[in-house]
């Protein structure tokens, strides 16, 4: 179910796009080489701008009842850092609701 419930929230960020608030024009998944720690990166969701680089989209998709935590959240941030750009908006995507400490 992993792979089909990262498409289904890719295809929730595409429905719900907004060129103000989220200028890409490319989404999709990013796996490659973090040479900080010498192991390969998965990004469940990535998104830019061909034309603007200034700004990305990342994204964590967990189809398990157990919640989004903190350490996630870090991984996701810690591993966004791969990428040069000045603004960055982070979305999660899971089974279960986000816990109230998670949100915003």
């Amino acid at each position: 179910m992993g792979p089909a419930f990262e498409k289904l929230s890719q295809d929730y960020l595409w429905e719900h796009y907004d060129i103000e608030k989220m200028p890409f024009t490319k989404l999709g998944n990013w796996w490659g080489p973090d040479s900080r720690t010498h192991r390969q990166v998965e990004l469940d969701i990535l998104g830019f701008s061909t034309e603007d680089s200034s700004f990305a989209v990342f994204g964590e998709c967990k189809w398990r009842n157990e919640k989004i935590s903190r350490q996630i959240l870090e991984k996701l941030i810690f591993n966004s850092a791969l990428f040069n750009y000045p603004k960055k908006e982070y979305y999660f995507f899971q089974k279960s609701a986000l816990p109230m400490n998670v949100r915003n």
